[in-house]
C-alpha cells in the first residue's frame, strides 16, 4: 500500500461527498445489519473504490456507509461504517487489510471501534455474549505494522482508549447487557483451531480467538486514533462446543445477537462527543 493508492481512493470518495466522518466502525461477520440503524448519506460498494480490497467471505457485504444515527432528538457524530472486512488469509498482504483504516483516517475519522465474531475460549463465556477486548495476542506470525511510524515503535499497552472503554461498559450496564471482558487472540486462519490448539491458547491467556481485528487496531493506534474493540462470542471453540464449527453457525448466532449488539452500539455512539 502506498500513499498514492490511498490518495486515489480518497479522491474518488471526495468527488462524491465532502462528508467528514469522526468515527469509523468496522462491522465483523454477521454484524453488518447494524448499518440499518444509520440515516445514510451515501453508500458505496468497496469494489467501486480504486485500490480498495474486496473480500469473499459470506457475511461481509463489502460496503462503506456514510451517515449518522438519529434517535429521540439526538444525532450522533458523523459515521463511516465498514460493512465487513477483508481477512489476511484472503490476500496475504497486511497493507491490504489495513487499507480501510488508513482511508478512514484520511477522510477525517479519529475514532475507531472494531468488531468481530470470535470463538469463545474462556469456559465462563457463552455463545451470543459480547466481549470488550482488553488486550490481544498476535499469533498470526505477521507484524500488523509494515512501516515505521515517526521512527517509533508503538506501545501495545496504549492500544485501547480508556474513555471509549468506559463508555462501552457504562452503556452495557444501563442496557443490562452482560458484557464480558478479555484477551483476543489473532490467528492466521482460515481453518478453525484444533482442540489441542485451544487448550494451548487458554494456557497463554486467550479468552477468545479469531482471524481479524488486530491489524486494524495496531494501524489505527499508529495513526493516533482512539480505539476500542468488541468481539461477539459467536461460538465456543473446538473442544468446548457440542456442535461442529462452521461459518453458518457464526452468522446464525450473530443474527440472534443483532438486537443487543445494535442497542449497545447505538447507545455508545450517541454518547461519543
Amino acid at each position: 500500500m502506498t500513499d498514492k493508492k490511498v490518495d486515489e481512493a480518497f479522491r474518488y470518495i471526495r468527488k462524491l461527498t465532502d462528508f467528514r466522518p469522526a468515527l469509523a466502525l468496522v462491522l465483523g461477520s454477521g454484524l453488518g445489519d447494524f448499518a440499518d440503524n444509520v440515516s445514510k448519506l451515501l453508500t458505496l460498494n468497496s469494489a467501486d473504490i480504486p485500490n480498495y480490497p474486496v473480500g469473499s467471505v459470506p457475511g461481509h457485504a463489502g460496503k462503506l456507509v456514510f451517515g449518522s444515527i438519529e434517535e429521540a432528538g439526538k444525532t450522533s457524530l458523523p459515521l463511516l461504517l465498514f460493512q465487513g472486512r477483508v481477512h489476511y488469509y484472503e490476500t496475504g498482504q497486511i497493507d491490504r487489510i489495513v487499507f480501510p483504516t488508513v482511508l478512514a483516517h484520511r477522510l477525517g475519522a479519529r475514532n475507531l471501534i472494531a468488531t468481530n465474531a470470535a470463538g469463545g475460549i474462556n469456559v465462563n463465556f457463552q455463545a451470543g455474549q459480547l466481549m470488550l477486548i482488553k488486550d490481544y495476542l498476535n499469533l498470526a506470525g505477521r507484524n500488523p505494522l509494515t512501516n515505521w511510524v515517526n521512527g517509533n515503535v508503538t506501545n501495545a499497552s496504549k492500544d485501547f482508549n480508556h474513555t471509549l472503554e468506559d463508555l462501552i461498559r457504562s452503556s452495557a450496564r444501563e442496557l443490562r447487557i452482560n458484557l464480558q471482558e478479555g484477551t483476543y487472540c489473532w490467528l492466521h486462519g482460515p481453518s478453525y483451531e484444533t482442540s489441542a490448539e485451544i487448550k494451548m491458547l487458554r494456557r497463554l491467556g486467550a479468552d477468545a480467538v479469531g482471524m481479524s481485528t488486530v491489524p486494524e487496531i495496531a494501524k489505527a493506534r499508529s495513526l493516533g486514533m482512539n480505539v476500542a474493540a468488541i468481539s461477539l462470542i459467536s461460538n465456543m471453540a473446538t473442544g468446548l462446543s457440542q456442535t461442529k464449527l462452521s461459518h453458518e453457525e457464526v452468522t446464525e448466532i450473530a443474527d440472534k445477537t443483532q438486537q443487543s449488539f445494535s442497542a449497545l452500539m447505538k447507545h455508545v455512539i450517541l454518547r461519543i462527543h
